[in-house]
């Protein structure tokens, strides 16, 4: 009776113990993989964000340029608010 038990057990671990280590190395493939999805989508998100603060950082430059630009700014003198000269009284230029 107990040499019928080992015998069937013996039977079941020659099956049973390869596929327990298929199985484990499966597993640890599948756990691989997982962390490679799982930095590369950390990863994508990273880039994101930093063209999120790239864009931002360029339309803030934007405008503090804008700003800038204003505190500088100087009217335009128009042609009848300029001094021009005037032509002489008793030159060749004479009006």
């Amino acid at each position: 009776m107990t040499e019928t038990i080992f015998t069937a057990i013996g039977a079941c671990a020659v099956f049973a113990i390869p596929c327990v280590v298929v199985a484990a190395i499966d597993y640890r493939n599948a756990e691989k993989q997982r962390k490679k999805r799982e930095a590369e989508f950390l990863r994508d998100q990273l880039t994101a964000l930093a063209c999120e603060r790239a864009v931002e950082a360029d339309h803030l430059a934007w405008k503090n340029r804008v700003k800038q630009s204003l505190a500088n700014w100087k009217p335009i003198k128009f042609a009848d608010e300029v001094p021009t000269r005037t032509p002489r009284k008793w030159g060749r230029h004479a009006h």
